[in-house]
C-alpha cells in the first residue's frame, strides 16, 4: 500500500479537485410514499458506511481518506428523489434495468451517467399483517462500473439504522429474492443489509468480488462474503466485515478518493510482459511487467476453484510494481485441482485491465505451469482472434500450433484457426447418412437468441469485450457447440430419423453471479427434458430418448425472469441413430 500510495500521490499532485461523490437516488412506487423517516435514517446508513471505508483504510493501512465522499448541503445527505411510473407490485428484483432507465429519465440534466457513481435506495418493502417484512428490490450492481461511472441498488427498509445494530433480542422475519422465510434478529438483519449497501457500493464503483489472502484479517472481507457480517461485533458476531488489501488499493486509486479527474476517462490499457511462473507444493509465483499508457501502482491476482459456483470465495494476492512495472506474486494456499486466476494491473487513475487465465495442480498439488503459460498463449491468440481476425490467420500456422506446449493448448488453437475459415455447409438430418452428427453442425429451421448473434461451435463475442470466442464450462473448452444466451430457441427436422440426444449444459464461464438459466427439450412440442436452474459454474450433462421425433426444438429462458448474463451453451449437442 505504501509503495501504491507514493505513486498515487505523484501522479495526481497539483491537480485541480474533482469534487467528485456518490449520488444518492431514493426510488419509491407510484402507489405508495417513501419508508418512514427515510432521510434521516439514510443520512445515518450512508454515514457510517462511508466511515467504515474511511477507519478501515486509516487503520488497516495508515491511509488517511474522506471515506466515500457523498452529496450534501447544509450539512445533511442530498437525496434525489425518484417516484416510480408503476405501482409496487409492477417492480422486482430483476427491474433495475427499467428503474435506472425511470431514474434518468426523471433526473434529467442533474444526473450525469456517464461521469458519475449512483447508488438507488428502493423504498419497496411491505409489512404484511403476520409482522413479515417482504422485500421486491433490485439489489446489485451494474456489471459496467469502472473508476469513470457506476451504478448499484440496494433496499430500504422501516428498521434500516446503523443505531439498531445492537438490537440483538428483537426478532426480524423477512422474505427477499434469495430466501423465501429467513428469520433473525433485527440487529443481525442490519448487518446483512448494510452490509448489503457497503458491498454493492464497492460493485458500482468498479470493485470486484474478493475474499482477501489468506489469513488476512480476523473477521470476512467485505467484497468477498463480508456483507453479511457488517459491524457484527457489535451484537455479538465473531466475524466482523474488513477491506481487504486488494480492495484497499483499489480504492486508494480511485477518482473518489484521490478527487481528481487526471486521465480519468482514459479506458484501462494494462497488458502483462514477460509472465513466467514456477511453482511448488501449494504455490504458484508469478513474475512479470505491467505496461500502461497510465502508469501503473499494483498488479492483483484473484484465485478460485474451477468447480466454485461463483468467485464470492476469491483468495487475493497483490503486488506492488518498481519504475518499470516489475512485479512478483506469491498465490499461496493453493489446495484444489483446477483454478481461474484473475491478474489484474491496476493503474494510478483507477482504471484496472484483466486477464483471465485457467491453471491446475498435479496429483501433489504443485501448480501445473506448463499448463498455465500454454493457457495464456492460447487466451492471447484468442483476443487476436476477437479483435483482427485477418491477423490470427497468419499467426494460427503448422508451426505456431506445433510449437503449443501441450496437446490441449494445439487442440485448441487448431479449432481457432477452424473457426477462422468459412463455415462449411450445413447437414440435413432428414437425408444424411453418418451415424452421429453434431447439431451445431446441421441444418435448422429456426435460430433465436437473447443477445448478439446466433453461432455455432463457438461463443458470439463483440470485439471490445472479453468473454472469449471458444466456448467454455468450467475450464473445459468444447470445440462443437451452440451459443445461446437467453431467451434462445433452435429448431431442428429430425424426419423421426434419430435415436439419443446428448449433450452438456451450463452458462460460459465468466458469466456474472446475476447470470442464471433454465434449459428445454421439446419433440414435436412435447417437453422431454427440463433443467433446474443453473447458475456459473454449473453444468448438467443429459441423455434423452428422442426415437419417433420429427423436430426437435432446444430452448433456454433466463432463471429469474431475466437474461442478464445468461450466458447459455449447448456444448456438444449430439444426435445417433
Amino acid at each position: 500500500m505504501d509503495a501504491a500510495q507514493k505513486r498515487i500521490a505523484a501522479f495526481h499532485a497539483g491537480e485541480k479537485t474533482n469534487n467528485a461523490f456518490v449520488r444518492i437516488v431514493y426510488f419509491h412506487a407510484s402507489d405508495r410514499e417513501p419508508l418512514p423517516d427515510y432521510a434521516a435514517r439514510l443520512d445515518r446508513v450512508m454515514t457510517d458506511i462511508s466511515a467504515f471505508y474511511r477507519t478501515e483504510m486509516e487503520q488497516r493501512f495508515s491511509l488517511k481518506t474522506p471515506g466515500l465522499p457523498l452529496e450534501r448541503k447544509d450539512g445533511k445527505l442530498v437525496i434525489h428523489m425518484v417516484k416510480g411510473k408503476h405501482p409496487a407490485a409492477h417492480y422486482q428484483h430483476e427491474s433495475g434495468d427499467e428503474t435506472w432507465k425511470e431514474v434518468r429519465q426523471a433526473l434529467g440534466k442533474k444526473l450525469d451517467p456517464d461521469r458519475e457513481h449512483v447508488l438507488i435506495l428502493y423504498g419497496l418493502c411491505e409489512r404484511e399483517p403476520s409482522g413479515r417484512f417482504v422485500f421486491t428490490a433490485p439489489y446489485y450492481g451494474a456489471g459496467w462500473s469502472d473508476q469513470r461511472h457506476g451504478l448499484c441498488h440496494a433496499a430500504d427498509c422501516d428498521l434500516l439504522d446503523p443505531n439498531l445494530l445492537t438490537k440483538k433480542d428483537q426478532p426480524f422475519v423477512f422474505k427477499e429474492h434469495y430466501y423465501d422465510q429467513m428469520k433473525m434478529s433485527v440487529a443481525q438483519f442490519n448487518s446483512w443489509y448494510l452490509g448489503g449497501i457497503a458491498h454493492e457500493l464497492g460493485h458500482g464503483l468498479g470493485f470486484p468480488h474478493d475474499n482477501g489472502s489468506p489469513n488476512e484479517a480476523p473477521g470476512i472481507a467485505l467484497m468477498g462474503g463480508g456483507n453479511l457480517h457488517y459491524r457484527e461485533d457489535l451484537w455479538g458476531g465473531k466475524k466482523p466485515s474488513y477491506l481487504s488489501l486488494a480492495t484497499a488499493l483499489r480504492l486508494a486509486a480511485h477518482p473518489l478518493t484521490t478527487q481528481s479527474d487526471k486521465a480519468r476517462w482514459q479506458k484501462a490499457d494494462a497488458t502483462f510482459e514477460s509472465l513466467t511462473a514456477t511453482a511448488e507444493k501449494g504455490t504458484l509465483r508469478l513474475k512479470g511487467r505491467v505496461r500502461a499508457s497510465v502508469p501503473p501502482c499494483a498488479v492483483v491476482a484473484s484465485v478460485w476453484p474451477t468447480t466454485a459456483k461463483s468467485d464470492h470465495g476469491a483468495m487475493t494476492f497483490s503486488s506492488a510494481v518498481d519504475d518499470e512495472g516489475n512485479f512478483t506474486l506469491d498465490l499461496t494456499n493453493l489446495k484444489a485441482a483446477t483454478w481461474n486466476l484473475k491478474l489484474g494491473g491496476l493503474l494510478v487513475n483507477g482504471a484496472e485491465s484483466t486477464e483471465r487465465l485457467t491453471f491446475k495442480c498435479d496429483n501433489k498439488g504443485v501448480p501445473e505451469v506448463t499448463h498455465l503459460i500454454a493457457n495464456r498463449a492460447v487466451d492471447a491468440a484468442e483476443q487476436i482472434f476477437m479483435s483482427n481476425l485477418a491477423q490470427a490467420k497468419r499467426l494460427l500456422t503448422d508451426e505456431a500450433i506445433a510449437a503449443a506446449l501441450t496437446e490441449e493448448a494445439r487442440r485448441r488453437l487448431r479449432h481457432l484457426r477452424t473457426l477462422s475459415e468459412p463455415e462449411p455447409k450445413p447437414i440435413d438430418l432428414t437425408v444424411s447418412e453418418p451415424a452421429v452428427t453434431f447439431l451445431s453442425d446441421a441444418h435448422w429451421t429456426k435460430a433465436e437468441v437473447g443477445w448478439g448473434k446466433v453461432a455455432r461451435n463457438r461463443y458470439w463475442f463483440m470485439p471490445n469485450q472479453r468473454q472469449g470466442v471458444l466456448l467454455k464450462l468450467n475450464g473445459e473448452v468444447f470445440e462443437k457447440g451452440l451459443y445461446a444466451h437467453s431467451n434462445s430457441t433452435f429448431t431442428f427436422p429430425l424426419a423421426s430419423r434419430w435415436k439419443t440426444f446428448t449433450a452438456t449444459i451450463g452458462l460460459q464461464d465468466g458469466a456474472a453471479d446475476q447470470g442464471s438459466a433454465i434449459f428445454t427439450v421439446l419433440g414435436d412440442g412435447k417437453e422431454l427434458y427440463r433443467s433446474k436452474i443453473l447458475r456459473p459454474g454449473e453444468k448438467e450433462t443429459l441423455k434423452l430418448d428422442i426415437s419417433g421425433v420429427k423436430e426437435l426444438e432446444l430452448q433456454t429462458k433466463g432463471g429469474e425472469n431475466h437474461n442478464h448474463n445468461s450466458w447459455s451453451i449447448w456444448a456438444a449437442p449430439l444426435v445417433q441413430r
